[in-house]
């Protein structure tokens, strides 16, 4: 294999090649057998409310950190505020999740998991965090900020490439 200039690595490109084995075996496990029946009747339901694969992150923050106020699951999301606010406002509206004030502090509202959907989406959550959680369970500290690091180096140089190539010629 060979990048677009045309040099190649043979180094490089072995561990190209088994970091694509690597993600296609953990996108096959995260999606396993026992698991893909929930997912499947998970994501129909999202789907049957007009939601999509956006909102299951905000589903995922919830299981991990909720309840808790919209700030608190924006900054577990990584998002600003409003968009946290219109995702959740979203998935309220679809029946997933519920508001109610802050008993200690009435301007502020507290979002949790809708009762009716709470057990679909924790058993979709935990299959999916709990490899995760034991793979960072077996590195040391210093193991563990090389590998975040690399999966950050990983997402940033995605990121980078969707934002340079034009609308008109992504893959998706």
């Amino acid at each position: 294999m060979s990048d677009d200039s045309g040099t190649t690595d043979a180094s490089i490109d072995a561990d190209l090649e088994t970091l694509i084995q690597l993600i296609s075996r953990m996108v096959r496990g995260m999606k396993g057998a026992d698991g893909h029946r929930d997912a499947e009747g998970l994501m129909t339901r999202v789907k049957d409310a007009g939601l999509g694969p956006r909102h299951v992150p905000a589903l995922m923050a919830l299981v991990l950190h909720g309840p808790a106020p919209v700030g608190v699951l924006a900054r577990h999301m990584a998002l600003n505020p409003a968009t946290a606010s219109q995702l959740l406002g979203e998935l309220e509206r679809g029946g997933f999740v519920e508001r109610r004030p802050d008993d200690r502090d009435r301007r502020r509202m507290i979002v949790s998991l809708h009762e009716e959907h709470r057990a679909a989406i924790e058993r979709f959550a935990w299959r999916r965090v709990r490899p995760l959680r034991t793979a960072l369970e077996t590195l040391d500290p210093v193991e563990r900020g090389h590998f975040l690091k690399g999966w950050r180096v990983l997402v940033d140089s995605i990121e980078h490439a969707r934002r340079r190539k034009p609308d008109s010629a992504r893959d998706d």
